[in-house]
């Protein structure tokens, strides 16, 4: 079967499905509503406190960037606490157990946001390539509600 060439301005994807190991609850890169499945996802994975921050709500790449930075430092951290265990045998087994499991999950949600932080650059490096009157209008946070009193 032969591979359709991707539009020279279009996401890494457009053409044919996302890799194997793209997360399920984000939506294809160039389909509508990519973006915010996207934000969605990253959300999900970052600390709760990084949802109040609105600068990230406006950039999504650098939302997938700091996601990325944090989950590296979550491998090394694991790393590092394999490395350190120095507890009985039957603590040691059960912490580097975990340890081992975290760092795992840490490198498997590193792969997948680094896939769509690559795919969130490109979609958005040819939404400024395109023409203003093709571009969809931003849209505001909300703000939030004054204080009744």
């Amino acid at each position: 079967m032969a591979r359709s060439t991707p539009h020279p301005d279009s996401s890494p994807y457009p053409h044919e499905r996302p890799p194997a190991n793209w997360p399920g609850s984000v939506r294809p890169p160039g389909s509508p509503g990519f973006e915010q499945s996207a934000k969605n996802w990253l959300f999900d994975l970052a600390p709760a406190r990084w949802w109040h921050e609105e600068s990230l709500h406006r950039h999504p790449v650098e939302l997938a960037s700091m996601v990325r930075l944090w989950l590296e430092a979550d491998v090394h951290a694991m790393q590092t606490g394999l490395r350190g265990l120095t507890e009985s045998l039957s603590i040691r087994e059960a912490a580097s157990e975990l340890y081992t499991h975290e760092r795992d999950w840490a490198r498997a949600m590193l792969e997948q946001v680094k896939l769509v932080e690559e795919c969130l650059r490109s979609t958005l490096k040819q939404a400024r390539k395109r023409p203003m009157a093709h571009r969809t209008k931003h849209i505001p946070l909300p703000r939030p509600r004054p204080a009744a009193g």
